[in-house]
C-alpha cells in the first residue's frame, strides 16, 4: 500500500501497532522498562516523518516510513528517559506518569534508554536491507539528528548565554530531531531537491515553534531570558513562517504548524 492512499490516523493506528510489536521482547525487566517508556506520548516526531513523506508525493510503500518513524521514536524515547536522569535535568515525571528512573532505579534507566536506541539502530539497519538505497540515505538523516541532539544536550549541559545561545541549542537539541523526521520521510519519498529544501525549512521553523511553545508552557528556555511577550512573538513568527512555506507542499503542514503553536502541554 502507498503511503498517498493512507491518512494520518491511519498511519498512527499501524505505528502503534508496529511499535508494540517491536517492544513486545521478552519478561525481562529491561525489556519492560523499554516498553514502559515508548509506549506513549504526543507521537509528533513520527507524524512529521509522516508529513515529510506526503510533503514529497507519497508515493512509497507504508511499511519504510513506519520503520523510520518507529526508529526515530525510539531515539526521541531515549533521549527523554537519559534527559530525566538526576545527574541531567532530574525530572520525576514524564508523560504523566513517574519518569524512568524513578519508577526503576537510575541504573536501569540508563540501561532501558541504551536498549532504545540500539533497538532504534537495530531498525535502522534491517531497513536498509530490506528496502534500499532510499531507506538507507533516510535513516542517515536520523542517526546525524540523534549525533546533533547530543550535542545540543552538551551545550545545555555546559550553560547558555542569551538568546543567541539557546536558540543555537534549540537548533542541536530538539530541532535536529523534528528536521531529521521530515527530512527523513521527504528522502524515502524521493523528494526532488527543490522539495527537499522546501520541507527543510519548514521542519527549521516547526521545530523552533515547537520548543518556544514548550518554553512558554514551562516557564523555562527562553523566557526568563526575554521574557514571555518576546517569547510570543518569536512562536508567532516562526509559525508564520513555517505556514507561508507550507503553502507551496501540503496544506496539511500548515495545520501541524498552528498546532504546535496551540498546544495546551
Amino acid at each position: 500500500m502507498l503511503l498517498k492512499d493512507i491518512n494520518e490516523t491511519e498511519f498512527l493506528a499501524s505505528f502503534e501497532a508496529s511499535l508494540a510489536k517491536l517492544l513486545a521482547g521478552d519478561r525481562s525487566k529491561l525489556d519492560e522498562i523499554a516498553r514502559y517508556c515508548a509506549i506513549g506520548g504526543k507521537r509528533v516526531r513520527p507524524v512529521c516523518v509522516y508529513l515529510g513523506a506526503t510533503a514529497a508525493g507519497g508515493n512509497c510503500e507504508v511499511e519504510p516510513v513506519l520503520a523510520l518513524a518507529m526508529s526515530i521514536e525510539l531515539v526521541h524515547s531515549y533521549s527523554l528517559v537519559h534527559d530525566d536522569l538526576p545527574v541531567m535535568d532530574n525530572d520525576m515525571f514524564r508523560r504523566g506518569k513517574p519518569s524512568a528512573h524513578a519508577a526503576f532505579g537510575e541504573a536501569n534507566a540508563i540501561l532501558g534508554g541504551d536498549l532504545l536506541l540500539t533497538l532504534a539502530a537495530d531498525a535502522l539497519a534491517d531497513g536498509c536491507a530490506k528496502f534500499g538505497r532510499s531507506f538507507a540515505l533516510a535513516a542517515k538523516e536520523i542517526t546525524n539528528a540523534a549525533l546533533s541532539m547530543a550535542h545540543g544536550q552538551a551545550l545545555e549541559l555546559a550553560g547558555c548565554h542569551g538568546m543567541d545561545e539557546t536558540l543555537a541549542m534549540y537548533s542541536k537539541k530538539t530541532g535536529a530531531l523534528i528536521s531529521g523526521a521530515f527530512r527523513a520521510g521527504a528522502i524515502c519519498a524521493e523528494a526532488d531537491e527543490t522539495t527537499l529544501s522546501n520541507i527543510t525549512e519548514f521542519a527549521k521553523k516547526a521545530g523552533l515553534a515547537f520548543q518556544l511553545c514548550d518554553d512558554l508552557l514551562d516557564g523555562e528556555g527562553v523566557v526568563p531570558v526575554i521574557g514571555r511577550e518576546e517569547t510570543r512573538l518569536l512562536l508567532t513568527r516562526a509559525t508564520s513562517e513555517a505556514c507561508e512555506i507550507a503553502s507551496a507542499l501540503d496544506e496539511r503542514l500548515s495545520a501541524f504548524a498552528l498546532a504546535l503553536r496551540d498546544r495546551k502541554y
